[in-house]
């Protein structure tokens, strides 16, 4: 009988004065950055974070906490990768994985193909198995005005 499960992860985070957004691994000329403890990759934070909630496990502060020296800086696909090896080590795989970004500017759409190939390469899984969405907030609430941003992710992963 097949296993399959499905998890969520969701990141908010603050933007501040800046040269660039770090989206799935993609620089994004912006004049906003995002703050953060990471390196801000907050797709790929939402991501680990799904694949963790998958599995049944704790959120990825439990693994990386924010208040942590060791993991200040961290490269977050060092997050994604963690994730990935506890999906491994309980013989899971990845079966789909879609990618919600909600920012109010910049427009994400020439992004959306680069942050899908790097995802792919990230997590081995081929590109027509990942959806990245870009969507705005029709100008209200923290995002819709340009405080903040948000990802959502879907996962869904399968045991044999």
């Amino acid at each position: 009988m097949t296993d399959i499960r499905t998890g969520f992860g969701y990141d908010i985070h603050r933007l501040v004065e800046g040269e660039y957004l770090l989206l799935g691994r993609v620089r994004i000329p912006a004049d906003k950055m995002i703050d953060a403890h990471s390196d801000g990759d907050i797709v790929l934070h939402s991501l680990a974070q799904a694949i963790f909630s998958s599995l049944g496990l704790e959120d990825i502060g439990t693994y990386f906490p924010d208040n942590s020296g060791e993991t200040a800086g961290i490269d977050s696909s060092v997050l994604v990768n963690t994730a990935m090896k506890e999906m491994e080590e309980r013989q899971f795989r990845l079966s789909n994985v879609t990618v919600a970004i909600v920012l109010q500017k910049p427009k994400l759409k020439e992004y959306k193909p680069l942050i899908k190939t790097n995802l792919s390469h990230l997590l081995g899984l081929p590109e027509e198995r990942i959806a990245v969405h870009a969507n705005t907030s029709e100008r209200l609430g923290p995002v819709g005005e340009g405080k903040a941003v948000v990802c959502y992710c879907v996962v869904t992963i399968v045991k044999d």
